[in-house]
């Protein structure tokens, strides 16, 4: 893909693995902003990649939709494609949870996802949410290996074993097979992970504006981080977008 023409946006901390991808970008014609603060530096034809905190201020600050999955986007998975039992309930309901359990939230970051043993522990962690807040409640299961795949348009254009051992061909044709289940966004960032016994299983969706590459070729995944803040994913940009 060419990207002559766009100003990718990154932030000006140290990082290799989001360096190469601007590299990739200026690579293609494109040009690389590194940027420390927000200030008052106009630009136009934008793309942005970096952390949450960076993109979405990126986000408000010039009008632009970013791609990103459904919060609730797992629970439409189909059961083949996640090999364990993944409820929704709301944090009032934790006495009808089993524990041990592994629970993470709905809305990313409210809490630490991670085995909690007990009711207890698990209220001492939320303390302070609102009783409506929702979880993620799933069966405990081991991953012998975890992957990460980029897609865009239905297409897997790279996976990477970033944990354990496991074939990364094997974890992008189960993502393939997934794109033909279950309507996915345009562009998106899909890890699994192996369970011994039972094969690939989907892990989180995650938006790839924002999602390390974890051992994906920078030049293969280009295409579908370019994507995830431009046309085609209900961002108009206007012509000219201004950092004041």
């Amino acid at each position: 893909m060419k990207t002559t023409g766009l100003n990718f946006l990154i932030s000006d901390k140290p990082d290799l693995e989001r360096d190469s991808v601007a590299e990739a970008f200026a690579e293609r014609g494109g040009a690389v902003h590194r940027i420390g603060r927000f200030g008052t530096r106009r630009f136009s034809t934008v793309r942005v990649y970096g952390a949450d905190s960076f993109c979405l201020v990126l986000q408000q600050k010039l009008g632009l939709t970013l791609c990103s999955p459904h919060d609730e986007l797992l629970l439409r998975v189909p059961s083949e494609f996640l090999k364990r039992r993944i409820t929704h309930r709301a944090l009032g309901e934790i006495s009808a949870i089993t524990f041990p359990s592994f629970v993470k939230p709905v809305v990313p970051k409210q809490f630490r996802g991670a085995v909690y043993q007990s009711n207890e522990e698990l209220a001492a962690e939320c303390h302070g949410l609102s009783p409506d807040t929702a979880l993620f409640v799933s069966e405990l299961v081991a991953f012998s290996a975890e992957a990460r795949t980029f897609v865009l348009d239905g297409r897997v254009l790279d996976a990477a074993v970033y944990e354990g051992n496991g074939e990364a061909s094997g974890a992008g044709t189960f993502v393939t097979a997934l794109t033909h289940a279950i309507s996915l966004p345009r562009t998106v960032v899909v890890d699994v992970g192996f369970i011994d016994s039972r094969g690939w299983a989907v892990v989180e969706f995650n938006a790839a504006w924002g999602a390390g590459l974890n051992g994906c070729g920078p030049k293969k995944v280009l295409s579908a981080i370019v994507a995830a803040s431009g046309p085609g994913c209900d961002s108009h940009l206007s012509a000219e977008n201004s950092l004041a």
